[in-house]
């Protein structure tokens, strides 16, 4: 199976304050004298997952992520970049089955990714990750939805497949919840990580 490194959003949320007009996958994080963008922290995970491979999805909205890829290496496909969903339906007519990552998760590591993969082996449809609202820290919550009377807090890693049906997989990791969509969770996991 494959990852697919999503980076070509608009980065709508990401507005005002530092970092204005700045593509959220070149983003640096992480203490003094070791800051890494957010790209790199998500291809370290997936390399040392048990992914066969990985490619970035970049689109239009995000020409300097992607000269940065071509710079560092990282295979490409462009989406329309038009939406999450839009871009997740465009990618599945050229690969039946494959591992989403945001590149906005800082704190996502290889056994993350392993975990989802070794759910999809159990269930053979599409597996929505996510961590359980109530051991989620105070950060600006992407999606949440409900599953037998739980709230769940969608955390950027799916495994993505032409199925219609799909079912979460709960991570007990909160700072697998933390994506960094807006300043203020810039600011959370910057401190989180120093």
């Amino acid at each position: 199976m494959i990852a697919i490194i999503l980076a070509g959003g608009k980065s709508s949320r990401m507005t005002g304050g530092k970092g204005i007009g700045e593509e959220k996958a070149l983003i640096k994080i992480g203490g003094r004298g070791n800051q890494k963008r957010l790209i790199d922290l998500v291809v370290e995970s997936v390399r040392e997952s048990k992914v066969d491979d990985f490619i970035v999805a970049i689109s239009k909205n995000t020409p300097k992520t992607e000269e940065y890829c071509k710079l560092v290496g990282y295979e490409l496909v462009e989406t329309l970049g038009e939406g999450y969903h839009e871009d997740l339906r465009y990618l599945l007519l050229r690969y039946p089955e494959f591992v989403s990552v945001a590149c906005d998760i800082p704190f996502l590591r290889s056994v993350h990714i392993n975990a989802i993969i070794d759910a999809y082996s159990s269930h053979r449809i599409s597996i929505t990750g996510a961590v359980p609202l109530d051991i989620v820290p105070n950060v600006t919550q992407s999606y949440t939805f409900e599953h037998e009377g739980k709230r769940l807090v969608s955390c950027g890693i799916n495994v993505v497949t032409s199925s219609k049906n799909s079912i979460p997989f709960l991570f007990d990791d909160p700072l697998l919840a933390i994506n960094i969509n807006t300043h203020d969770d810039l600011r959370i996991a910057r401190r989180m990580l120093e």
